[in-house]
């Protein structure tokens, strides 16, 4: 080899040696491992670890399966049960009068369909009218009402009931005259007396309207074994007004001259009737002596007051209001 090459080949290894150098890869070495023959070395290659691969499956909720519905077995259709008839209700026939009677009084009058204030008005009536007498009742606050036979522009039948303070009749005569008792009113009741039963004459209540002339109203015929209450009362248009005028009312009242006292504790409750708010005051009086009695009515006020039509009460045109009533008490 000639000089020249051999420079040349000692120039390319001393260039090359640096870059080997840097391309060296130092390597890990897996312990060897024991082999039958000693000294017997065996290098194993580097083991790469691979990571399990991750599984993002997404979890489900098992539905169960719904079991199935039975189909419900067909109803029968029910047979037609037949309905029965409605009976018809026929009306009994109105009884036939015992007396006749004649509405007094200066405006018309209300019958009602039972004995009572509490019971609807069925029809008005003007005074004059004429009507069949049935029966007579007391009601829970002690007024007496006639049963009566309303007949109607078409000619029917109807039985109602009306005050009997209302009704000039001689229903009481008649009674006591076919049947012999004394009262219409309430049953007698019996007594005995050494060994004998008797009976005994029935209290009946009587209402004695205390201005009776002024309303053109022919007070009832009491006897001595009724009970006998004077009666007024006061309506307004509006219940307010009602307090008013009882806190300012002066009620002076006598029987025979004798002035009725406490008469603020036998009022009854305000009541709503026919468009109005009223009350009424029945003042016991009791037994009276056979003859002729006479009421005295008077009311004043202490401060003026309204009842929703007029005033009443001082500096008015009424500041006064007067009336009267005379009436006679019989032997039984």
């Amino acid at each position: 080899m000639t000089k020249r090459l051999r420079w040349v080949l000692g120039f390319l290894i001393i260039s090359i040696m640096p870059v080997l150098a840097a391309c060296e890869t130092v390597k890990t070495e897996t312990p060897a491992s024991q082999s039958d023959s000693p000294g017997d070395t065996v290098l194993s290659q580097p083991t790469r670890t691979v990571k399990p691969i991750v599984s993002f499956t997404p979890r489900f909720t098992a539905t169960s399966i719904p079991s199935e519905t039975p189909i419900p077995s067909e109803t029968p259709t029910p047979t037609d049960t037949p309905i029965p008839p409605t009976a018809t209700h026929t009306p009994s026939p109105t009884p036939t009068p015992t007396s006749a009677g004649i509405i007094r009084a200066e405006e018309n009058v209300n019958l009602r369909s039972g004995p009572g204030l509490e019971y609807p008005v069925v029809v008005s009536i003007a005074p004059g009218t004429e009507m069949g007498v049935l029966d007579q009742q007391i009601d829970d606050q002690g007024l007496s009402w006639y049963e009566v036979v309303y007949v109607s522009a078409e000619g029917e039948q109807q039985p109602l009931w009306v005050r009997t303070n209302l009704v000039d009749t001689d229903f009481e005569k008649i009674v006591v005259a076919s049947t012999g008792d004394e009262s219409t009113a309430e049953t007698p009741a019996a007594s005995t007396v050494a060994g004998e039963t008797a009976a005994t004459p029935a209290i009946n209540r009587v209402n004695i309207l205390a201005y009776c002339q002024q309303k053109g109203v022919r007070p009832p015929v009491p006897t001595t074994n009724d009970k006998v209450f004077i009666e007024w009362s006061w309506y307004v248009s509006r219940e307010a007004y009602m307090d008013e005028h009882i806190e300012n009312a002066n009620y002076n009242v006598t029987v025979d001259g004798e002035l009725l006292e406490d008469w603020g504790d036998y009022a009854t409750e305000i009541k709503y009737e026919q468009g109005v708010w009223i009350v009424y005051w029945y003042y016991p009086i009791g037994k009276m002596e056979p003859g002729e009695h006479t009421v005295d009515f008077e009311l004043t006020w202490d401060e003026p007051i309204t009842d929703g039509y007029r005033q009443f009460g001082p500096g008015t045109t009424s500041e006064v209001d007067q009336g009267e009533c005379t009436f006679t008490v019989t032997e039984p």
